[in-house]
């Protein structure tokens, strides 16, 4: 699978420049402060989410099974003045903060169906108390479609399912959405996608 994602992303950019613009919109309504400004994003890929994030005063981890993607990250990093501790982690050995952070950030991090509940737990457990999961993925009705995600259906997010996961958080959206993507080669296009914000209990 490394060497898949490898190959990928020798091709830079190719799920875009720009941030996510669900991620933009809802990091915009919270505001980094020194006791609150650390944040994690996991699969994060080239690390257009995390750059952008660092411009705007956060601390930001990220990982990546792509040490190619790391590399990009890294490099997007430096030419934008910014720090992002950028590494090269499998998502079920990453460890983070000791202290956990305040915001965790999910884009299109779908994992195989007999895993997606674990990694869920450690995205909650990457979580400080009182803090923000934010996520955006695929949902079922994106099966076909050209604009990217899982050929597998079972690796597509419901609201049901994503409430089930995250039940022991409280969350504020858990919602679908027909798009059109413009996210790079490999996300564009029309798209069903689903949108989800939770809170850790303080």
């Amino acid at each position: 699978m490394q060497r898949f994602w490898d190959e990928r992303y020798l091709e830079e950019g190719v799920y875009g420049f720009e941030p996510n613009p669900f991620w933009v919109k809802t990091l915009e309504s919270i505001q980094p402060t020194p006791d609150a400004g650390s944040l994690l994003l996991p699969c994060e890929g080239e690390g257009r989410n995390a750059v952008w994030a660092a411009k705007r005063g956060w601390t930001v981890d990220a990982f990546d099974g792509s040490s190619v993607a790391v590399a990009t990250c890294n490099r997007w990093a430096a030419s934008g003045g910014v720090e992002v501790n950028a590494h090269q982690a499998d998502a079920f050995e990453f460890a983070g903060r000791p202290d956990g952070y305040d915001i965790v950030g999910l884009f299109y991090a779908h994992m195989p169906p007999a895993r997606r509940a674990e990694f869920h737990r450690r995205a909650i457990d990457w979580l400080r108390p009182g803090g923000t999961l934010i996520l955006e993925g695929f949902e079922p009705r994106q099966l076909g479609l050209p604009s990217g995600g899982p050929k597998d259906i079972n690796m597509l997010f419901s609201p049901e399912m994503l409430a089930s996961d995250f039940a022991s958080l409280n969350i504020a959206t858990n919602t679908t959405v027909e798009t059109n993507l413009n996210e790079g080669p490999y996300h564009q296009g029309p798209a069903h996608i689903i949108q989800f914000i939770a809170q850790k209990p303080a």
